[in-house]
């Protein structure tokens, strides 16, 4: 190939003269010629290289392929023949324009690419039935730079191909194997980081295979069990030594898994890390039943050998004791040094050893496989105490070889059976009272009533059986009142509504509740109240059912003509309200019985007097619920009896109370004189006429409704002051009558009261949440109802 810096070197001049200037011109011809020649060295030397450069691209395996900006061919390889099919006619043809095995539609288009945007594009095709090439399209560059075409590379990539297909292949049965294995199994790399499941170790712990890659093998693991599963992971990577552990494991739920994990190291080709194989197997149902195997074992020695309740010792096939656990030196008292040796029968008593009972328990052991016993036994101490026995054949690889003894105190169950059937015969005897207690006023009432039925009955006689039927009425209301009351006490449902009091007010309330009883057996009764205004913070009704409690008592346990006194006293911070009388009395030792629930007296004065046999013990426990305490006292029988109760003034400690209210002045009275117009509404027309007809005789606008469809028709046309409610009339009931008025526009400043036979604290709060403003329990009592009449609509 020609030099083109010899082929452009300008020609070279003739000689001139000597002479100054032609020293000078021999001196710069010297230099240039010198430059001539440098010149010539460094195209040689070019020339060299791209000698060198065409002959490597010849002599080389990849297809090459050199085109001009204009995509013609410029120069090609040998190794681009096979490709191209070239022929030397071949050069400055467009390479579109040449056939080739390559399936490369986009050749010529990427060529196109490379030319506009100077980016090298890269792509794998194929060239026939397993004959895949690399092939690059790359910007071609000239020596300065300029771009004067792309040159294509063709690298033959079968044989990879092959390779990466044959990996593809294995890992494709590696995969399908392990994720038909039956244990789980992951790889994770050396900081702990998922990057292989198989699908039995994700369905184990609840996961999708996805779900688990990217995870760190820590975060599965039970946080009690990660300490020691990290140390055993670092002593792997540090001496490569394998290693098994059963830890606990998360699941997806957050429930735990108990797994038996082998673990070890998968060494990496080349410069890779290794990565950890851990193969796991689930132990759940393992574990729990060996822990269910050591809860058994534990739970046989804990009752063979620390159980507190049971006695189990064993015995010889004579009964002489061999083996004492602690339970039955607990409960025994002897140690087993003590009893080793001895026969078992000495925790018998002595009369069931003179009976052979000790000796019969063997027999039936023997014959039945077991004996059993419910009996007294005795301890070392001489104590006795009521125990369940079994007594069992103990039997060995070569047959009989003693007997086992197991012995369970039931002193406590005994006792609780002892009372229980004391209770049922308390329950049966109050059954009776009951039944004679309700029969009486009954019968009296029955026997009024038919008295009254007749028309020619005299005035006197008509008053007297008046008198009776309403005084019989009254005694069984305070049966049922007591009744209720110790239901409420035993459901622990008794709400005390306490507020400041004046003595005064308790006291007056006691005496008028019993002024009939003791009118009527002629007893003298003796109030010494010094401070009649002293202010108690106590319930009121329930402090007045006290006194009047104690002071029924005295009226029926002291013969006619008696004295009964009721004083009252101030002592530090307690008030002190002591009821005595000079009654029958009854011996020392039998007063704290009396506050027993049922107990009576041994003798009554007036059979048909009415009681349970609760009053005391209601009175007790009323007394107790306002933080204070009550005693009774007698010298003995004929020598009356004294009872004594004494509250805090002041209410119990920390309790929550207003400050006391002043006395009601002579305004406040005249203004309660003034009575509201009341409806009274009840299906009940025997019941609810007579409560009218009291109040009309008492100055009241009474009224009577049949039914709530009635009641809420007058309240319509005149809506009342107060309306008393039946809560169980048909429909509509008191509910939704209350309701029906409630939403009434001109009736919203009517007052409702809740007139029902049920009584407990539940239905006083649902009527409160109703919206009614009192509630009074059937049958309906006269000053009761007057007394909340007036406090709903003081100013009428």
């Amino acid at each position: 190939m020609d030099d083109p810096a010899r082929s452009h070197a300008p020609p070279p001049g003739p000689p001139g003269p000597p002479g100054p200037a032609a020293a000078t011109g021999s001196t710069d011809a010297a230099a240039a010629g010198q430059r001539v020649r440098e010149l010539e060295r460094e195209i040689e030397a070019l020339q060299q290289s791209h000698g060198q450069l065409l002959n490597l691209l010849d002599a080389t395996a990849i297809a090459t392929v050199f085109l001009d900006r204009e995509l013609r061919v410029v120069r090609y390889t040998p190794a681009a023949c096979a490709l191209f099919r070239f022929i030397p006619g071949d050069l400055g043809r467009p390479l579109s324009d040449l056939a080739t095995p390559l399936r490369y539609a986009g050749l010529m288009a990427d060529a196109g690419r490379v030319l506009r945007h100077l980016t090298p594009v890269e792509r794998e095709v194929e060239a026939g039935a397993g004959t895949w090439y690399l092939a690059r399209v790359l910007p071609h560059r000239t020596g300065e730079g300029q771009v004067a075409g792309v040159v294509l590379t063709f690298v033959d990539i079968s044989e990879l191909r092959l390779a990466q297909r044959a990996l593809r292949e294995s890992e494709a049965r590696f995969g399908a194997i392990v994720n038909q294995a039956s244990v789980g199994v992951l790889q994770a790399d050396e900081t702990g980081r998922i990057f292989f499941v198989n699908r039995h170790y994700a369905r184990m712990l609840g996961y999708d295979e996805d779900e688990l890659v990217g995870t760190l093998l820590m975060e599965l693991i039970h946080p009690e069990d990660r300490a020691a599963s990290m140390e055993r992971t670092e002593r792997l990577l540090r001496d490569r030594q394998p290693f098994q552990i059963e830890k606990r494991c998360l699941r997806k739920d957050g429930s735990v898994l108990w797994m038996h994990n082998s673990v070890g190291l998968l060494d990496a080709q080349g410069d890779a890390t290794p990565s950890l194989v851990v193969v796991s197997t689930d132990i759940g149902e393992r574990r729990r039943a060996e822990d269910a195997l050591r809860a058994s074992e534990e739970r046989l020695r804990l009752i063979v050998e620390n159980a507190v309740e049971y006695a189990i010792f064993s015995t010889d096939l004579q009964g002489r004791i061999t083996g004492w656990n602690t339970g039955a030196e607990r409960l025994l008292g002897y140690s087993e040094p003590e009893v080793a040796g001895r026969f078992a029968d000495l925790v018998f008593t002595e009369e069931d050893r003179a009976s052979g009972a000790p000796r019969l328990e063997l027999q039936a052991a023997l014959r039945e496989g077991h004996a059993m016993d419910d009996r007294w036994h005795v301890r070392k101490d001489g104590s006795r105490f009521w125990a369940s026995g079994a007594l069992m054949p103990m039997r060995g690889p070569d047959g009989l070889v003693g007997f086992v003894k197991i012995l369970r105190d039931q002193s406590q169950q005994r006792a609780a059976q002892q009372a229980l059937e004391a209770a049922n015969r308390s329950k049966d005897r109050f059954l009776a009272v009951l039944s004679h207690e309700l029969r009486n006023p009954l019968a009296s009432i029955h026997a009024a009533g038919t008295a009254l039925a007749e028309p020619d009955l005299p005035a006197p006689e008509r008053g007297r059986a008046t008198d009776i039927v309403r005084r019989q009425a009254q005694t069984m209301k305070v049966l049922l009142d007591d009744l209720l009351d110790v239901s409420s006490l035993r459901l622990g449902r008794m709400n005390l509504r306490k507020g400041w009091v004046p003595v005064r007010v308790l006291v007056e309330a006691a005496v008028e509740s019993t002024r009939h009883g003791l009118d009527d057996a002629a007893h003298a009764l003796a109030v010494s109240v010094p401070e009649p205004e002293l202010q108690l913070f106590v319930d009121p009704v329930r402090m007045s059912q006290v006194l009047s409690n104690l002071l029924t008592n005295a009226v029926k346990y002291t013969p006619d003509g008696g004295r009964i006194a009721l004083d009252v006293a101030r002592h530090g911070g307690e008030l002190v309200f002591c009821v005595s009388d000079n009654g029958i009395g009854m011996e020392a030792g039998v007063v704290e019985s009396m506050f027993e629930m049922f107990a009576q007296r041994p003798s009554e004065l007036r059979p048909g007097a009415g009681g349970l046999g609760i009053g005391l013990a209601l009175v007790r426990s009323i007394v107790e619920l306002h933080g204070g305490r009550v005693s009774g006292d007698s010298t003995g029988p004929g020598q009356g009896s004294r009872f004594t109760v004494a509250v805090p003034i002041d209410g119990l400690p920390g309790e929550v109370r207003p400050d006391p209210q002043p006395p009601a002045s002579a305004t406040d009275a005249a203004a309660a004189a003034r009575l509201p117009r009341v409806l009274l509404v009840d299906d009940n027309a025997d019941a609810v006429w007579p409560i009218a007809r009291l109040l009309g005789l008492r100055g009241f606008d009474a009224q009577v409704a049949l039914s709530g469809s009635e009641a809420l028709t007058q309240v319509v046309h005149a809506p009342p002051d107060v309306l008393v409610l039946d809560i169980g009339m048909p429909s509509p009931d008191g509910y939704e009558v209350a309701r029906a008025v409630k939403a009434m526009p001109d009736a919203q400043d009517v007052r409702l009261i809740a007139a029902t036979g049920w009584g407990q604290p539940d239905d006083v709060e649902r009527t409160r949440r109703a919206g009614f403003d009192a509630h009074l329990v059937k049958p309906l009592d006269l000053d009761e109802l007057v007394t909340a009449l007036r406090r709903l609509c003081p100013g009428t």
